[in-house]
């Protein structure tokens, strides 16, 4: 039976408490930077990063299979977990929290007769506090105490002895620090007002309350929208000034810094809209090959630790599986070759195919889908 024990078979009516995160939504435009999970979604790569992985993983089904076969219907704690939102709501939240903190909680319950868990709730990670003496884990979520048969914890990267997973904010707070400072420093250039449109040349000594005088009649006279002729006398000259915005963006260094954002998330830079180093220069060939790199590398390993947690929570020779079809679905041109070879090589019929492409048998016609 897994992780649960014949003598928790009674139906558990297990109240989940509504706990909210506790950390700092705001992170200010100037003053000490504040590296926090919050914080941190404000870096435009990172976000993308994460929104990717997580809607990318949740958009697949996930199934439970016995023997290679699917079973029907499917377990509820795979098909809603939770009944007060949807299955991909609650998935992606899930991956998100794994991305971000290297931690995942599912609160469980609404048990069956045989004690296996039909409904779950997804718990903030700064609410929840762990205790482990070395062979047990008890987990502290508002006030209440758990033991590990009433919580699924998924970890992401793990160190040995460690009962939980590492944060991907507490172990790069320095490339992520980095890449906030790049973006305010960039905002703070326009909003702190100092780079003056131009100056105002004086060939003789003048006083502060004289230059403020000439400041405020250009300004008055020449400022805004005024665009009438300028009248300068007494060798006062009018000196524009130009400024590179590519330079004044610090374009190279975000960039560099939404690299490394990326090279933490395995995600190819284009697929957030980064340029790689070799500029946009992408072809159908590498775009495709790097597809398969991040579906391979980088999604695949989340897959299949949230896999094996989920498994824990299903009867004995059941298993938790995500549906890949979709994701790897080739164009129609590769499929129907594939098709072609797999038809004359009998590994397929043609309704089987058919199937395949949500087309009904060969007799009838094609479906709604």
């Amino acid at each position: 039976m897994g992780i649960f024990s014949r003598r928790k078979v009674e139906q558990r009516a297990v109240e989940f408490p509504f706990v909210l995160p506790t950390g700092n939504y705001l992170q200010p435009t100037q003053g000490p930077l504040n590296v926090s999970a919050s914080t941190a979604l404000g870096i435009p790569a990172l976000w993308r990063c994460t929104q990717l992985i997580s809607d990318s993983i949740a958009s697949l089904p996930i199934v439970a299979f016995r023997d290679g076969e699917k079973i029907t219907p499917n377990p509820s704690i795979l098909e809603q977990p939770d009944r007060m939102s949807t299955r991909i709501d609650m998935i992606a939240s899930t991956v998100a929290s794994l991305l971000i903190d290297g931690n995942a909680y599912w609160l469980l319950g609404d048990r069956d007769a045989l004690g296996y868990p039909r409904q779950a709730v997804l718990l903030a990670t700064d609410a929840v506090q762990m205790r482990s003496n070395g062979t047990l884990v008890q987990y502290h979520v508002g006030g209440q105490t758990y033991d590990s048969e009433d919580i699924l914890h998924i970890r992401g990267l793990t160190m040995p002895g460690s009962v939980r997973g590492l944060s991907i904010i507490e172990h790069h707070k320095r490339t992520l620090g980095l890449s906030i400072a790049g973006e305010d420093c960039a905002a703070n250039v326009y909003d702190s007002g100092g780079l003056p449109v131009g100056v105002l040349e004086v060939d003789a000594d003048i006083t502060r309350d004289e230059a403020d005088a000439l400041k405020a009649g250009w300004t008055e006279k020449n400022g805004g929208r005024n665009r009438t002729p300028a009248v300068l006398a007494n060798g006062i000259r009018y000196r524009p000034l130009s400024f590179n915005p590519h330079d004044l963006e610090l374009i190279d260094a975000r960039r560099y810094s939404a690299g490394q954002v990326c090279t933490l998330f395995g995600v190819p830079p284009h697929m957030v809209g980064v340029a790689g180093s070799s500029g946009n220069s992408l072809t159908y060939s590498n775009v495709q090959q790097d597809s398969i790199q991040f579906t391979r590398y980088t999604l695949r390993p989340w897959l299949s630790r949230i896999e094996q947690a989920l498994s824990t929570l299903l009867p004995r020779g059941q298993h938790a599986r995500f549906v890949l079809d979709d994701l790897l679905r080739a164009d129609t041109k590769e499929r129907y070759e594939a098709y072609q070879i797999a038809l004359a090589a009998g590994i397929l019929t043609v309704d089987e195919i058919r199937k395949m492409e949500d087309l009904t048998s060969r007799t009838g016609d094609i479906t709604d889908g």
